[in-house]
């Protein structure tokens, strides 16, 4: 990095100091100006780039600074020495964490503030009762007084309370953008299953659970076989319907707790925990007689396909999620090798 950015506010969430009123006011603000700016420039909310974006919008405001979005690229190239990151992670960031103790703060004050709008509008109750025993005039003078500045006072706190509801609803919406964004950068949109980022994640989440604790898993590789002669045959547009039934076949006929992701063109993998190999072995045929005896229509035709499967079991040995990948691949073509529309394990 060239240079370093300077954020008191980022520094205080590091070391774990309590945060001010004033300073979440000033964190929602970045954060808006942060997610604003990384919306308007399909840059995607990785952990890498919420913090990268966050420290810059953070050191222009304590810096009092008003930059162009040329000068804000310049000088995102000029600190990271990198292109603008595209990629997506998983684990949780930065904005994320600010944006939801934003939220939950913001919900405490509102209790706060209305709990102390019924103690005023009590206190002014009992005071307009007082004003009206027949005190002595002075006296009576000083309650109206009081009163009227009651009155100011739960006006302040009327228009404070609709303040934080809107700027509660204001991060309920950018939370639920940043859920959105990244469902969708962790979704193949044509087929809604898992693309292939985050089918590798998830499987090294699983061989990480099997190295630590021994929780079995089995992994299904398989691809459509000469998906080229469905799309020069019948065109992109009924391939792409064929791999979109494929998605709704694995989605019907799989677990909910089964992962299932589009890898490649017309090839899927299917991630099956507390599964043996055996067990997979039956989970693949049973999907390939499926997928063989269905049909598509596209433009009054019917086009039948089959798929190609590989089978392979996480077991002491395997040293890496690669490994696994391999020997399912390696098995997926023997089946293509040896006649296809088969399984094998």
């Amino acid at each position: 990095m060239a240079k370093k950015v300077e954020c008191r506010l980022y520094d205080k969430i590091v070391r774990g100091e309590t945060l001010s009123e004033e300073d979440y006011r000033e964190l929602s603000e970045i954060v808006k100006e942060a997610l604003k700016f990384m919306a308007s420039e399909k840059i995607i909310p990785s952990p890498q780039n919420y913090e990268r974006w966050f420290l810059i919008f953070c050191y222009i405001k304590e810096k009092g600074l008003s930059l162009s979005k040329s000068q804000l690229v310049d000088l995102y190239l000029d600190l990271y020495q990198v292109k603008l990151d595209k990629e997506v992670e998983e684990s949780a960031n930065l904005v994320e964490r600010v944006a939801e103790e934003l939220f939950e703060e913001i919900q405490k004050l509102l209790k706060n503030v209305n709990e102390h709008n019924r103690g005023i509008s009590e206190g002014g109750k009992r005071l307009e009762e007082m004003a009206e025993e027949g005190l002595e005039e002075n006296i009576k003078s000083v309650l109206e007084r009081i009163m009227g500045e009651v009155r100011e006072l739960k006006e302040v706190n009327k228009k404070f309370i609709s303040r934080l509801e809107e700027q509660k609803e204001e991060i309920r919406k950018l939370r639920e953008e940043l859920r959105k964004v990244k469902e969708e950068a962790n979704i193949d949109p044509l087929t809604g299953l898992r693309n292939r980022r985050s089918f590798e994640r998830t499987l090294t989440e699983f061989f990480r659970d099997f190295k630590k604790f021994g929780y079995p898993f089995s992994l299904i590789m398989f691809d459509l076989d000469n998906f080229k002669e469905i799309n020069d045959t019948y065109g992109h547009l009924a391939g792409d319907k064929v791999l979109k039934e494929v998605g709704n076949i694995l989605r019907n006929y799989l677990r909910a707790k089964d992962v299932a992701a589009r890898t490649g063109g017309e090839e899927f993998a299917v991630i099956l925990p507390g599964i043996t190999k055996d067990e997979a072995l039956l989970v693949a045929e049973r999907l390939r007689k499926v997928i063989s005896n269905h049909t598509v229509e596209y433009d009054g035709k019917k086009i039948d396909f089959t798929a190609s499967f590989g089978v392979a079991e996480m077991r002491e040995g395997v040293e890496r999620p690669e490994d696994l990948i391999r020997e399912a691949d390696e098995k997926l073509y023997t089946a293509k090798r040896t006649g296809k529309d088969k399984v094998v394990g």
